[in-house]
């Protein structure tokens, strides 16, 4: 995994605005029924189907998964639209932990063969579904920005179009802006831009002439003053910037352990013993025994 250029969730400084990759901002803002402009937006730019219609014909629905079991946990998406028989699924990532995209696909499998009530008995209802996923962190080896999955064989035979994963890397298309300037980002790229940077001045510079992101700056800033929203943010921050410093903790330790052990075999080979080794670095014997066997 590659974390350089990620949007950090921290607390807010003056002049901006929380990023649409905090999990409250971005289900204050797009999972509500009188702000469906702005995901309408951003899925016309990744899907066949124009603003407009969507606008007119989106329709929010239900995140919370079927249980798969009766004692099951309530699992929910984070976002789940309706557009004919299309259901579009999209999902914020800030954990580049590998299990998170694993989880996903899960839900979109769930989505696809959701069981709906006729009569007295269940059925399953295979809907299209297509999974946009916002990751804040990108693939070593990959540079592209958006990356488009299907099931196909190895000769590009798709054998179903009904599920489709579109994966946007946040920190690739940061670091396009960084090195090629606004004027090199298509529209699209200069909208999401505006959603998941903090910095108000930058979004309605990166918006331009796109018209919905003075109103959503304008929303952005009017919805983050409310008083429940600023509480479920600032916990939100509060428990990933704990998270990073545990991470910055365990990665010194790591750092000291492999110095140690470095250190102890560089020594071993030089011609030391055991002892001699223990009473230089103050390791234990048996701590030195575990390094070089």
């Amino acid at each position: 995994m590659n974390l350089k250029n990620r949007v950090e969730i921290t607390k807010l400084k003056e002049g901006e605005k929380p990023s649409i990759l905090s999990n409250t901002m971005f289900k204050t803002m797009f999972y509500h029924s009188d702000r469906i402009k702005y995901s309408a937006k951003l899925l016309s730019y990744y899907l066949d189907i124009s603003y407009e219609d969507l606008l007119n014909n989106i329709k929010l629905v239900k995140n919370e998964l079927d249980k798969e079991k009766n004692d099951s946990k309530e699992e929910r998406c984070d976002y789940v639209c309706e557009i004919r028989n299309t259901k579009i699924n999209i999902e914020v990532n800030n954990n580049e932990d590998i299990s998170i995209m694993e989880r996903n696909m899960e839900y979109a499998h769930r989505l696809y063969a959701e069981k709906i009530k006729i009569g007295e008995d269940y059925k399953y209802k295979y809907n299209q579904v297509i999974q946009i996923n916002l990751n804040n962190f990108s693939f070593e080896g990959n540079d592209k920005i958006v990356d488009i999955y299907s099931i196909q064989n190895d000769e590009g035979i798709v054998l179903n179009n009904k599920i489709v994963f579109i994966q946007l890397y946040i920190p690739k298309l940061r670091e396009k802006w960084y090195n090629e300037g606004i004027e090199n980002l298509r529209e699209e790229e200069r909208y999401l831009l505006g959603l998941v940077e903090p910095n108000i001045d930058d979004s309605l510079e990166l918006g331009g002439d796109i018209e919905l992101m003075i109103e959503y700056v304008n929303a952005a800033g009017e919805v983050s003053m409310g008083t429940n929203f600023g509480e479920s943010y600032d916990k939100e921050w509060a428990i990933k910037d704990q998270g990073i410093r545990e991470g910055r903790r365990e990665g010194i330790k790591e750092g000291i352990k492999k110095g140690q052990r470095e250190i102890v075999l560089k020594m071993i080979e030089n011609g030391m013993d055991v002892e001699s080794i223990s009473k230089v670095t103050e390791l234990s014997i048996e701590k030195i025994q575990e390094i070089i066997q």
